[in-house]
Protein backbone atom coordinates (compact mmCIF):
# COMPACT_ATOMS: atom_id res chain seq x y z
CA UNK A 1 0.00 0.00 0.00
CA UNK A 2 1.36 3.45 -0.91
CA UNK A 3 2.28 5.79 1.89
CA UNK A 4 0.27 9.05 1.89
CA UNK A 5 3.43 11.16 2.15
CA UNK A 6 4.98 9.48 -0.87
CA UNK A 7 1.79 9.95 -2.89
CA UNK A 8 1.56 13.65 -1.99
CA UNK A 9 5.24 14.20 -2.80
CA UNK A 10 4.83 12.44 -6.14
CA UNK A 11 1.85 14.59 -7.04
CA UNK A 12 3.69 17.77 -6.09
CA UNK A 13 6.69 16.78 -8.22
CA UNK A 14 4.44 15.93 -11.15
CA UNK A 15 2.60 19.23 -10.78
CA UNK A 16 5.89 21.14 -10.65
CA UNK A 17 7.06 19.30 -13.76
CA UNK A 18 3.91 20.26 -15.62
CA UNK A 19 4.32 23.91 -14.61
CA UNK A 20 7.92 23.92 -15.83
CA UNK A 21 6.92 22.24 -19.10
CA UNK A 22 4.10 24.76 -19.63
CA UNK A 23 6.48 27.66 -18.96
CA UNK A 24 9.03 26.25 -21.40
CA UNK A 25 6.43 25.78 -24.14
CA UNK A 26 5.12 29.30 -23.57
CA UNK A 27 8.59 30.78 -24.00
CA UNK A 28 9.31 28.70 -27.09
CA UNK A 29 5.95 29.01 -28.88
CA UNK A 30 4.83 32.40 -27.64
CA UNK A 31 1.49 33.91 -26.51
CA UNK A 32 -0.53 33.15 -29.68
CA UNK A 33 -0.05 29.41 -29.12
CA UNK A 34 0.43 28.85 -25.37
CA UNK A 35 -0.80 31.48 -22.90
CA UNK A 36 1.46 32.32 -19.97
CA UNK A 37 0.49 31.04 -16.54
CA UNK A 38 0.80 34.55 -15.12
CA UNK A 39 -1.63 35.90 -17.70
CA UNK A 40 -4.06 33.06 -17.00
CA UNK A 41 -3.88 33.71 -13.25
CA UNK A 42 -4.55 37.42 -13.85
CA UNK A 43 -7.56 36.60 -16.06
CA UNK A 44 -8.90 34.18 -13.45
CA UNK A 45 -8.66 36.90 -10.81
CA UNK A 46 -10.39 39.37 -13.11
CA UNK A 47 -13.37 37.16 -13.95
CA UNK A 48 -13.62 35.96 -10.36
CA UNK A 49 -13.74 39.56 -9.11
CA UNK A 50 -16.39 40.71 -11.59
CA UNK A 51 -18.59 37.65 -10.99
CA UNK A 52 -18.31 36.13 -14.47
CA UNK A 53 -16.46 33.04 -13.21
CA UNK A 54 -19.04 32.14 -10.57
CA UNK A 55 -21.90 32.81 -12.97
CA UNK A 56 -20.48 30.63 -15.75
CA UNK A 57 -19.47 27.80 -13.40
CA UNK A 58 -22.96 27.82 -11.87
CA UNK A 59 -24.66 27.64 -15.27
CA UNK A 60 -22.44 24.84 -16.60
CA UNK A 61 -22.66 22.78 -13.41
CA UNK A 62 -26.44 23.21 -13.29
CA UNK A 63 -26.73 21.90 -16.85
CA UNK A 64 -24.31 19.03 -16.17
CA UNK A 65 -25.92 18.12 -12.84
CA UNK A 66 -29.49 18.20 -14.13
CA UNK A 67 -28.57 16.24 -17.26
CA UNK A 68 -26.67 13.66 -15.20
CA UNK A 69 -29.60 13.30 -12.82
CA UNK A 70 -32.10 12.76 -15.63
CA UNK A 71 -29.96 10.57 -17.88
CA UNK A 72 -28.24 8.77 -15.02
CA UNK A 73 -31.43 7.88 -13.17
CA UNK A 74 -33.05 6.67 -16.39
CA UNK A 75 -29.95 4.66 -17.30
CA UNK A 76 -29.85 3.15 -13.81
CA UNK A 77 -33.55 2.33 -13.47
CA UNK A 78 -34.33 1.02 -16.97
CA UNK A 79 -32.15 -2.15 -16.74
CA UNK A 80 -33.97 -3.21 -13.57
CA UNK A 81 -37.31 -2.74 -15.31
CA UNK A 82 -36.53 -4.55 -18.56
CA UNK A 83 -34.82 -7.50 -16.85
CA UNK A 84 -38.00 -8.13 -14.87
CA UNK A 85 -39.87 -8.97 -18.09
CA UNK A 86 -38.62 -12.15 -19.79
CA UNK A 87 -37.44 -11.53 -23.35
CA UNK A 88 -37.86 -7.76 -23.20
CA UNK A 89 -34.14 -7.07 -22.97
CA UNK A 90 -33.43 -9.22 -26.04
CA UNK A 91 -36.20 -7.48 -27.99
CA UNK A 92 -34.96 -3.99 -27.11
CA UNK A 93 -31.24 -4.69 -27.54
CA UNK A 94 -30.92 -3.74 -31.26
CA UNK A 95 -32.94 -0.56 -30.78
CA UNK A 96 -30.82 0.51 -27.79
CA UNK A 97 -27.64 -0.25 -29.73
CA UNK A 98 -28.92 1.81 -32.67
CA UNK A 99 -29.77 4.73 -30.39
CA UNK A 100 -26.33 4.52 -28.80
CA UNK A 101 -24.71 4.70 -32.23
CA UNK A 102 -26.33 8.02 -33.11
CA UNK A 103 -23.62 10.75 -32.84
CA UNK A 104 -24.84 12.96 -30.02
CA UNK A 105 -22.99 16.03 -31.25
CA UNK A 106 -24.96 15.85 -34.50
CA UNK A 107 -28.15 16.14 -32.43
CA UNK A 108 -27.06 19.35 -30.70
CA UNK A 109 -28.39 21.74 -33.39
CA UNK A 110 -31.70 19.86 -33.42
CA UNK A 111 -31.98 20.07 -29.65
CA UNK A 112 -31.34 23.81 -29.85
CA UNK A 113 -34.08 24.04 -32.51
CA UNK A 114 -36.56 22.00 -30.43
CA UNK A 115 -35.82 23.32 -26.94
CA UNK A 116 -34.20 26.71 -27.55
CA UNK A 117 -30.83 28.02 -26.43
CA UNK A 118 -31.71 27.94 -22.74
CA UNK A 119 -31.13 25.40 -20.00
CA UNK A 120 -33.44 22.64 -21.29
CA UNK A 121 -31.58 21.89 -24.52
CA UNK A 122 -28.27 21.48 -22.64
CA UNK A 123 -29.88 19.24 -20.01
CA UNK A 124 -31.35 16.96 -22.69
CA UNK A 125 -28.00 16.82 -24.50
CA UNK A 126 -26.12 15.86 -21.32
CA UNK A 127 -28.79 13.28 -20.45
CA UNK A 128 -28.42 11.63 -23.85
CA UNK A 129 -24.65 11.44 -23.43
CA UNK A 130 -24.63 9.87 -19.95
CA UNK A 131 -27.69 7.62 -20.27
CA UNK A 132 -25.97 4.81 -22.15
CA UNK A 133 -22.95 4.80 -19.84
CA UNK A 134 -25.17 4.12 -16.82
CA UNK A 135 -27.51 1.81 -18.71
CA UNK A 136 -24.94 -0.71 -19.92
CA UNK A 137 -22.94 -0.64 -16.68
CA UNK A 138 -26.04 -1.28 -14.58
CA UNK A 139 -27.12 -4.03 -16.95
CA UNK A 140 -23.69 -5.66 -16.60
CA UNK A 141 -24.01 -5.46 -12.81
CA UNK A 142 -27.41 -7.16 -12.89
CA UNK A 143 -26.08 -9.90 -15.15
CA UNK A 144 -23.10 -10.32 -12.85
CA UNK A 145 -25.20 -10.93 -9.74
CA UNK A 146 -24.43 -14.32 -8.17
CA UNK A 147 -27.30 -16.62 -9.23
CA UNK A 148 -26.77 -18.69 -6.07
CA UNK A 149 -27.55 -15.67 -3.91
CA UNK A 150 -30.70 -15.03 -5.92
CA UNK A 151 -31.82 -18.64 -5.50
CA UNK A 152 -31.14 -18.55 -1.76
CA UNK A 153 -32.96 -15.23 -1.42
CA UNK A 154 -36.01 -16.63 -3.19
CA UNK A 155 -35.93 -19.78 -1.06
CA UNK A 156 -35.87 -17.59 2.04
CA UNK A 157 -38.99 -15.87 0.73
CA UNK A 158 -37.57 -12.45 -0.12
CA UNK A 159 -39.98 -10.39 -2.16
CA UNK A 160 -38.92 -8.47 -5.23
CA UNK A 161 -38.18 -5.22 -3.40
CA UNK A 162 -36.11 -6.99 -0.75
CA UNK A 163 -34.31 -8.99 -3.43
CA UNK A 164 -33.53 -5.77 -5.23
CA UNK A 165 -32.19 -4.06 -2.11
CA UNK A 166 -30.27 -6.96 -0.58
CA UNK A 167 -28.85 -8.70 -3.67
CA UNK A 168 -29.18 -6.76 -6.91
CA UNK A 169 -28.19 -3.28 -5.71
CA UNK A 170 -24.98 -4.43 -3.95
CA UNK A 171 -24.09 -6.33 -7.12
CA UNK A 172 -24.54 -3.31 -9.37
CA UNK A 173 -22.93 -0.63 -7.18
CA UNK A 174 -19.32 -1.27 -8.29
CA UNK A 175 -20.44 -1.10 -11.93
CA UNK A 176 -22.43 2.08 -11.33
CA UNK A 177 -19.53 3.87 -9.64
CA UNK A 178 -17.18 2.74 -12.40
CA UNK A 179 -19.52 4.22 -15.01
CA UNK A 180 -19.93 7.43 -12.99
CA UNK A 181 -16.15 7.89 -13.18
CA UNK A 182 -16.68 8.30 -16.91
CA UNK A 183 -20.15 9.86 -16.85
CA UNK A 184 -19.32 12.80 -14.57
CA UNK A 185 -16.53 14.24 -16.74
CA UNK A 186 -18.63 13.47 -19.83
CA UNK A 187 -21.56 15.37 -18.33
CA UNK A 188 -19.45 18.48 -17.76
CA UNK A 189 -17.88 18.19 -21.21
CA UNK A 190 -21.29 17.72 -22.83
CA UNK A 191 -22.62 20.83 -21.10
CA UNK A 192 -19.62 22.81 -22.36
CA UNK A 193 -20.07 21.45 -25.91
CA UNK A 194 -23.76 22.33 -25.82
CA UNK A 195 -22.80 25.88 -24.86
CA UNK A 196 -20.39 25.98 -27.81
CA UNK A 197 -23.35 25.51 -30.15
CA UNK A 198 -25.61 28.18 -28.70
CA UNK A 199 -25.50 29.93 -25.34
CA UNK A 200 -24.88 33.34 -23.86
CA UNK A 201 -23.59 32.13 -20.47
CA UNK A 202 -21.58 29.18 -19.19
CA UNK A 203 -17.98 28.08 -19.51
CA UNK A 204 -18.51 26.81 -23.04
CA UNK A 205 -19.86 30.20 -24.07
CA UNK A 206 -16.90 31.91 -22.42
CA UNK A 207 -14.40 29.69 -24.28
CA UNK A 208 -16.28 30.12 -27.57
CA UNK A 209 -16.28 33.90 -27.24
CA UNK A 210 -12.56 33.86 -26.45
CA UNK A 211 -11.90 31.69 -29.52
CA UNK A 212 -13.87 34.05 -31.78
CA UNK A 213 -11.68 36.93 -30.57
CA UNK A 214 -8.41 34.97 -30.85
CA UNK A 215 -8.05 35.41 -27.08
CA UNK A 216 -5.64 32.58 -26.20
CA UNK A 217 -5.56 33.56 -22.54
CA UNK A 218 -9.35 33.35 -22.33
CA UNK A 219 -9.43 29.95 -24.05
CA UNK A 220 -6.83 28.44 -21.72
CA UNK A 221 -8.48 30.05 -18.71
CA UNK A 222 -11.81 28.43 -19.56
CA UNK A 223 -10.20 25.05 -20.28
CA UNK A 224 -8.31 25.12 -16.97
CA UNK A 225 -11.49 25.96 -15.04
CA UNK A 226 -13.31 23.03 -16.68
CA UNK A 227 -10.38 20.72 -15.87
CA UNK A 228 -10.32 21.81 -12.22
CA UNK A 229 -14.08 21.22 -11.98
CA UNK A 230 -13.65 17.67 -13.30
CA UNK A 231 -10.86 16.98 -10.78
CA UNK A 232 -12.94 18.31 -7.88
CA UNK A 233 -16.02 16.35 -8.92
CA UNK A 234 -13.90 13.21 -9.27
CA UNK A 235 -12.52 13.68 -5.76
CA UNK A 236 -16.06 14.04 -4.36
CA UNK A 237 -17.09 10.88 -6.22
CA UNK A 238 -14.10 8.97 -4.80
CA UNK A 239 -15.09 9.99 -1.28
CA UNK A 240 -18.71 9.03 -1.89
CA UNK A 241 -17.67 5.67 -3.33
CA UNK A 242 -15.53 4.85 -0.29
CA UNK A 243 -18.44 5.58 2.02
CA UNK A 244 -20.99 3.73 -0.09
CA UNK A 245 -18.72 0.72 -0.62
CA UNK A 246 -17.49 0.50 2.98
CA UNK A 247 -19.47 -2.72 3.47
CA UNK A 248 -17.48 -4.34 0.64
CA UNK A 249 -14.15 -3.42 2.23
CA UNK A 250 -15.28 -4.82 5.56
CA UNK A 251 -16.60 -8.02 3.99
CA UNK A 252 -13.21 -8.63 2.37
CA UNK A 253 -11.46 -8.35 5.70
CA UNK A 254 -10.00 -4.94 5.07
CA UNK A 255 -8.05 -5.96 1.96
Amino acid sequence: MSRPGVVIAGRLLLGLGLVLLWTLLHRVLGDPTIAGLGDIAARLWEIARNGVLLRDISVTMLEAGAGLAVGGLAGFALPFLITRVPGLEVALRPFIAAAMGVPKLALAPLLILWFGIGLLSKVVFVALVVFFLLFFSTLAGIRGADPRLIVVARVLGLRELMLLREVMLPSTLPFVFASLKVALPRAISAAVVGEFVAADTGLGSYIQNAMSQADTVGVFTGVIVVTVLVVVVNAVLDHTQKRAMGWRHSAMGGF
